[in-house]
């Protein structure tokens, strides 16, 4: 995934395709901490519990993803 892919996705929920073939379905989201950009994915509900106050999500490497499908997230609640 390219960094222009990314944007468009950004906080999102997706359906996500990794290289190995595995899919995956949440949010992606940058971290611009200390001037590096740094990916992170969970789920919607980590991602935007207020509990969590950003302290949630795995690292993940941009490259690594393959695939991105956009989910109508209307359809939940």
């Amino acid at each position: 995934m390219t960094r222009n892919e990314f944007i468009q996705v950004n906080d999102r929920p997706c359906r996500f395709k990794l290289k190995s073939g595995k899919e995956f379905f949440g949010v992606l989201w940058e971290n611009t901490a200390e001037g590096d950009s740094s990916y992170y994915f969970s789920s919607m509900g980590e991602r935007f519990d207020p509990r969590n106050k950003g302290n949630v999500g795995v690292r993940v490497d941009l490259d690594d993803i393959v695939g991105a499908e956009l989910i109508n997230s209307s359809l939940v609640g």
